[in-house]
C-alpha cells in the first residue's frame, strides 16, 4: 500500500511538470524555426530558395522575375550581407524552385567610350571595391538620403573596379563627392567611387574587373578616410549591398 501511494505521488508530480515541459519544447522548436526559415505572411504564396555559393540577392531576384526591393522587404533584409550560402530566402508568388548558373561576363575589349558589346544588357556581377568596415549604409542618414555605402579603410588603400566597363567620369566633383570616378558597365548599370585621394584612370579608359582605378582618401565633404561607393541602375541609386557577394 505504501509503494502504491508513493507511485501515485510520483505520477502526480510528473503531471504537474507536463505544462512546463510542453512550453519548453515549444520554445525550442520556435527558436529552431526562426533561425532556419525566413519569416513570411501566413497566406503568402511562393517557394523557399536555398542560396548557393556565389549567388547574390540581385541574381536571385532576376532569375525569379521578382522586384529586388520587394524581395528584400519580404525577407526583412536590409542588405545582402544577411544572406549566406545554405540559407533560405522566400520568393513570393513563385511556383517552383529555379536553378541557375552564376553569371560570368566575358572580358571587354572595347577601347572607346561605348557600352561593351561583350556584356549582356541588364546583367552585372560585382566584387567589393575595397575590403573594410561599413560605417554608413544606404538609405536615410541624419534626415538626408545617402545614395551608397561608406567603407572605412586606411588612406591610400587601392580602389578596385567592381566589374569591367568604361570610365565615363574621372575628376573632381564639386557637389561634396571630391575626387570621384564613374564606370559604366552596360546599358543599365554604372558604379561610383568617391572621396578619393587619387584617380588613376581617365575618362574613356576600358577597365577590367579587379583593376586598381584609384586610392582612398577624404576629398570633398568627408570625415575620415573612406570610400563612398554607389551602384546606379539607369542612373538611379540602389542599395549596393544587394549586389555584393
Amino acid at each position: 500500500m505504501i509503494e502504491h501511494k508513493k507511485g501515485v505521488k510520483e505520477i502526480r508530480k510528473l503531471l504537474s511538470l507536463l505544462p512546463v515541459l510542453l512550453v519548453t519544447v515549444n520554445i525550442v522548436f520556435s527558436a529552431i524555426s526562426c533561425s532556419t526559415v525566413p519569416a513570411k505572411q501566413a497566406d503568402s504564396k511562393g517557394v523557399y530558395h536555398k542560396i548557393k555559393r556565389g549567388q547574390t540577392l540581385w541574381r536571385i531576384a532576376k532569375t525569379y522575375g521578382v522586384d529586388l526591393e520587394l524581395l528584400a522587404k519580404v525577407n526583412n533584409l536590409e542588405d545582402a550581407t544577411e544572406i549566406e550560402t545554405g540559407g533560405l530566402i522566400f520568393i513570393p508568388n513563385a511556383e517552383k524552385i529555379l536553378e541557375f548558373e552564376i553569371y560570368k561576363p566575358a572580358d571587354s575589349h572595347v577601347k572607346k567610350v561605348s557600352i561593351p558589346t561583350s556584356v549582356n544588357r541588364g546583367e552585372i556581377e560585382i566584387i567589393w571595391p575595397v575590403s573594410g568596415r561599413i560605417t554608413s549604409h544606404y538609405g536615410s542618414r541624419n534626415g538626408k538620403k545617402h545614395d551608397g555605402v561608406d567603407i572605412s579603410v586606411p588612406k591610400g588603400t587601392p580602389i578596385k573596379a567592381v566589374s569591367g566597363g568604361i570610365v565615363t567620369f574621372s575628376g573632381r566633383n564639386f557637389n561634396d563627392y571630391g575626387k570621384m570616378i564613374v564606370i559604366k558597365h552596360n546599358s543599365e548599370f554604372s558604379t561610383v567611387y568617391a572621396h578619393n585621394l587619387e584617380n588613376i584612370v581617365e575618362e574613356g579608359d576600358d577597365v577590367k574587373k579587379g583593376q586598381v582605378i584609384g586610392r582612398v582618401g577624404n576629398s570633398g565633404n568627408a570625415s575620415g578616410y573612406h570610400l563612398h561607393f554607389e551602384v546606379r541602375r539607369e542612373d538611379k541609386p540602389i542599395n549596393p549591398l544587394f549586389f555584393l557577394p
